[in-house]
């Protein structure tokens, strides 16, 4: 049985259709991602699931429990709902100490004094942070006050948590940190969780399930080795990872097999979506699937080194592409490398099996 279950979601503000049918189930001891760009309505389903937002048609279920069901008329409170729910903000109480923030939530639903006692210093044994429950808010570092709001959302034991944008508000360095910390403490300690994030990498390392959001409806879902390398639309395969973008005209069809006319040069790659000859198609490479040799070969592409760019593990190397015949056109190709390379023309492989062809939108 799903831990939270969604079906048929809709919700609206005002005349603005914000989610369009949206459905998904979270497993037991799964974590779950919501990706998307800005406006998709991965931050308004997550709300709705948590009860922050009424959603106009649709089921949320959680285990057997219907927490809303807009034919039965059912809409249970938020604090009803039995879900954790860490903010973006981490909406800690600034004059209340560590304790009492954590303790809120088991006040609310009026537990012993006791009990209340023993819930919090598990919760904040659990997280590391057992010894700072009288400390305040501004007393705390980014990353301890980020422990401090998973502990409150933790601290009256429920089997699903919904993280908001859980990381973003830690340095670079703290987040890679967090990130693996998080993970290792919601499935060490069996919970389910739905996780809202922008940040492509955090929800890939922490998730075992992506949900990729496209004006409020469902783009892909799948594992995230399965939305990154096999993308079933061009949005999934420009959203997710850095890449290369051609747009052409389809020369030959042979199989998944296209032929590409990008300004007079040929790329093939290998149609994700159905592509016939003469239609307009754009074609998708992820920059870590580029190399530059020195000779010519298959799939190879003359271009001019125009910039490397140190990173730190790794290159980012520029190209120049006269793509039209007549070199007026150009294009800047990047790719990924080890090492830097040399100034001058190199012979730029793009694989046909990673040229990804879509239909031009």
């Amino acid at each position: 049985m799903a831990e939270i279950l969604v079906e048929n979601l809709h919700l609206s503000y005002g005349s603005v259709d914000v989610l369009k049918g949206v459905s998904l189930a979270v497993e037991r001891g799964q974590i779950l991602a919501l990706l998307g760009a800005s406006g998709s309505g991965k931050t308004t389903l997550l709300r709705a699931v948590a009860g922050l937002e009424t959603p106009r048609a649709g089921r949320i279920v959680q285990g057997a429990t219907s927490l809303f069901d807009a034919d039965a008329r059912v809409d249970l409170a938020p604090e009803a709902r039995n879900l954790g729910f860490v903010f973006q903000s981490y909406a800690l109480w600034p004059h209340r100490t560590v304790d009492d923030n954590v303790a809120y939530p088991l006040r609310l639903r009026r537990l012993g004094r006791a009990e209340i006692e023993e819930r919090v210093k598990r919760a904040l044994g659990s997280i590391g942070l057992a010894h700072l429950g009288d400390r305040f808010p501004h007393q705390l570092s980014g990353g301890q006050q980020q422990r401090v709001a998973l502990a409150r959302a933790l601290v009256y034991e429920p089997r699903v948590i919904l993280l908001d944008e859980p990381l973003s508000n830690l340095d670079a360095k703290l987040r890679e940190e967090a990130r693996i910390w998080l993970r290792r403490l919601i499935t060490n300690l069996g919970l389910s969780a739905l996780c809202v994030t922008h940040d492509q990498v955090e929800a890939m390392a922490m998730a075992d399930r992506l949900l990729l959001l496209d004006q409020g409806t469902i783009a892909q879902d799948g594992t995230p080795r399965d939305v990154y390398t096999h993308p079933t639309s061009l949005y999934a395969a420009e959203f997710m990872g850095a890449h290369n973008r051609f747009e052409g005209t389809v020369m030959a069809v042979d199989g998944d097999r296209v032929t590409l006319d990008v300004g007079g040069r040929t790329l093939r790659g290998r149609a994700r979506r159905p592509v016939g000859v003469g239609d307009r198609a754009v074609a998708v490479i992820r920059l870590e699937r580029i190399t530059a040799r020195r000779e010519p070969g298959p799939d190879r592409v003359p271009m001019t080194l125009a910039e490397s760019l140190f990173l730190g593990d790794r290159w980012e190397l520029v190209f120049d592409w006269h793509v039209a015949a007549s070199g007026e056109t150009r294009q800047l190709v990047r790719a990924y490398a080890l090492d830097g390379l040399d100034p001058g023309t190199w012979q730029v492989e793009m694989p046909e099996q990673d040229l990804m062809v879509f239909p031009a939108p």
